[in-house]
């Protein structure tokens, strides 16, 4: 229910730069659901709408008889939550590594380590977690609760003595294996879009049309690690990707899918 939820939400966001804009996201049917949600059961899409209506994160209306949904800016603050790639690119990097050292590798629990990727941690090796984020008050905080009190050391540290950023991060969190996926999908997306607008049924394919890259996209905007601008590769296409989406967007309106 939790994927179903969320990839609910990027459904209702997703015909928008939602990473900028904040409001304007259009009421859309079941029907609409129901074909970029395909993989889930229809029963699960109408009980994952409704709990999600409860929460403020959609909102309904009923026209003609028909169910229709929209992101509300709950909805769409939620979805940002759920993806890094929002958390790094926001401000300019203050070239700061925060690192934990826990005291007693004994005390790296599943909920330790969990608490730590919410707030961008990376494993480096037991026992020793790194992030370039921002979050030295967030890390304060955690480890002055009662459970996790003086059970870790927390270094702030500007330099790295052997090697240098850029290859850290590439190294940490594998960011040739995600610079792939990018150049793949733009791949496929250029691909269909040429087809597409010559023969625009060809959206309507299960696999290799709009659903696909629907997919495809999804999976690439929660696998980006959002890590500052200074540490992403030049190859980094991200930012192309998300164009190339939006253009597909565009034509899926014309084949009213």
């Amino acid at each position: 229910m939790k994927l179903l939820k969320s990839k609910l939400l990027f459904c209702l966001a997703s015909e928008l730069d939602f990473f900028r804009i904040t409001e304007g996201f259009e009421y859309k049917p079941y029907e609409y659901l129901y074909f970029r949600l395909s993989e889930f059961e229809a029963g699960s899409v109408r009980d994952a709408a409704t709990r999600l209506v409860k929460a403020g994160a959609l909102d309904k209306i009923t026209r003609a008889n028909r169910a229709l949904f929209r992101l509300t800016g709950t909805g769409r603050e939620q979805l940002l939550k759920q993806l890094q790639v929002n958390r790094g690119r926001k401000r300019v990097w203050d070239r700061i590594w925060r690192v934990v050292i826990l005291t007693n590798v004994g005390d790296e629990s599943r909920q330790l380590k969990r608490r730590l990727n919410l707030l961008g941690y990376k494993r480096v090796s037991r026992g020793v977690y790194v992030t370039p984020f921002n979050t030295s008050e967030a890390t304060k905080s955690l480890f002055l609760e009662p459970e996790w009190q003086n059970k870790a050391q927390v270094i702030e540290s500007r330099r790295i003595i052997v090697g240098d950023n850029l290859k850290l991060a590439r190294t940490l969190w594998q960011l040739d294996e995600q610079v792939e996926k990018q150049a793949e999908f733009v791949r496929v997306s250029e691909r269909l879009l040429k087809l597409a607008r010559h023969n625009i049924v060809l959206l309507r394919q299960s696999k290799n049309g709009f659903k696909g890259v629907f997919d495809r996209y999804y999976r690439l905007i929660i696998s980006d690690p959002g890590l500052p601008k200074k540490l992403l590769p030049s190859d980094w296409q991200a930012e192309q990707a998300k164009e190339w989406f939006l253009r597909l967007v565009e034509l899926t309106k014309t084949a009213k899918i």
